[in-house]
């Protein structure tokens, strides 16, 4: 099998991986719990999206760019990494009186070491993010794909003993878990490569600390934002008085949802790479036309093997009560829509329009947030949320289509 397809596999594995956690809580613990479980990983996402702000990307941006060395990096992240490590050990102590007045946080806030796994699993994630970025250049793709469906994977086996024993207070310690392993792993494999792209002992090259963070603000914004959306929208919807069940439903038709982001995700990297290299810029008909020239067979049939064994996983797991058809359904419309939207947005990144992008994240949020508060005043949660969903990514569609009009009428590339 092509190093590709390897990657496809895998990084598909972790995404069964993540839904499968959720259907495990909810099957041995009920939806209550899986309320509760959906809210600490939600927040905790959006926790480390707003950790690395970006740096990722400016990271590999820096290496594949810049020329900057691995060896070189290390050390500048592992400086940050402290420095994160300080201010989370501060905000553990404030949270501790803060998050009992959160609807979500007294189910798991139990002593004050669980606020300090929580900090720690938000503060361990993000390392392993950092370090993710700075081993793939050297890594290939087969052993990046590891690294970044371990964490989906260890939290799963995690899960296991928490749910046999029936205790939503493990969660956070499972979280904890699963981020400490990653990043041990991520950490050492990052020293490892170090070590032998090291540069002479005259020292490092010079490079732009500015130019880093520039590139990180660039594209953090917008994952800061986009994480922000369901953990806002599950927050939302227990401040407005939805019992744990209701979120729980709500927090799983939220992985039908992010099914579709997920297949994006696979299909994105190819249109960013042809977009960057044009000499003009394709038109999103171009760029249509030519992903579906590659479209092959071997990757198709893996990609419908990957999604027919989560269909059986979601079949065989899904508990009694945990969705109406209404919720599905829109939840599967508001997936296809987001593909559309994550597609032109990535076409839009790929031309150096950050504007937009940003501003379609702040849609996002608000028009999630704020549509479900609404709708909640009608409807219960579990119709309300997925309605505002399905409205949001249709609006934010309509909008990314009129952007970029003026490419309606190119005929596809030959």
């Amino acid at each position: 099998m092509r190093p590709a397809l390897w990657s496809v596999a895998i990084q598909a594995a972790g995404s069964a991986a993540t839904v499968a956690s959720a259907l495990l809580v909810a099957s041995q613990m009920g939806l209550a719990a899986q309320g509760e479980f959906g809210l600490l990983r939600s927040w905790n996402d959006a926790l480390v999206s707003l950790a690395v702000v970006g740096l990722p990307q400016g990271l590999l941006h820096m290496q594949y760019r810049e020329s900057v060395p691995v060896a070189a990096l290390r050390s500048w992240v592992g400086r940050y990494l402290a420095s994160l490590a300080t201010v989370f050990a501060v905000l553990a102590g404030a949270a501790w009186w803060v998050l009992p007045m959160a609807p979500f946080s007294t189910a798991f806030v139990r002593h004050p070491s669980t606020v300090i796994a929580l900090a720690g699993a938000v503060a361990l994630g993000a390392a392993h993010l950092l370090w993710r970025s700075l081993a793939l250049r050297e890594i290939g793709v087969v052993r990046y794909a590891a690294i970044t469906a371990a964490p989906a994977l260890l939290l799963l086996l995690a899960l296991v003993p928490v749910g046999m024993a029936g205790r939503a207070g493990g969660f956070v310690w499972a979280l904890f878990a699963a981020a400490a392993i990653s990043a041990t792993a991520s950490g050492l494999m990052v020293r490892r490569i170090g070590r032998l792209t090291a540069t002479a002992p005259s020292g490092f090259p010079r490079w732009s600390r500015h130019r880093l963070w520039s590139v990180s603000a660039e594209t953090g914004a917008q994952g800061v934002l986009t994480a922000l959306s369901p953990a806002l929208m599950l927050s939302i919807a227990g401040w407005l008085g939805a019992p744990l069940a209701e979120i729980g439903a709500v927090s799983l038709g939220l992985h039908v949802y992010l099914v579709f982001g997920v297949a994006s995700a696979y299909v994105a990297p190819m249109v960013y790479d042809r977009a960057a290299r044009a000499e003009q810029t394709p038109s999103t008909r171009q760029l249509v036309h030519w992903v579906r020239q590659r479209a092959r067979a071997p990757l198709l049939l893996a990609l419908g093997a990957a999604a027919l064994l989560a269909l059986l996983l979601i079949r065989w797991l899904w508990p009694a009560g945990a969705g109406s058809l209404v919720l599905l359904s829109a939840m599967a419309v508001a997936g296809v829509l987001s593909m559309a939207v994550r597609l032109i947005v990535t076409l839009l990144l790929a031309r150096g329009a950050f504007r937009p992008v940003t501003v379609q994240a702040v849609v996002r949020l608000l028009a999630t947030a704020g549509g479900t508060a609404l709708l909640m005043q009608i409807w219960s949660a579990t119709l309300a949320a997925p309605l505002a969903l399905a409205f949001t990514e249709l609006l934010l569609l309509g909008w990314l289509l009129w952007l970029v009009r003026p490419e309606a009428s190119a005929r596809p590339a030959r």
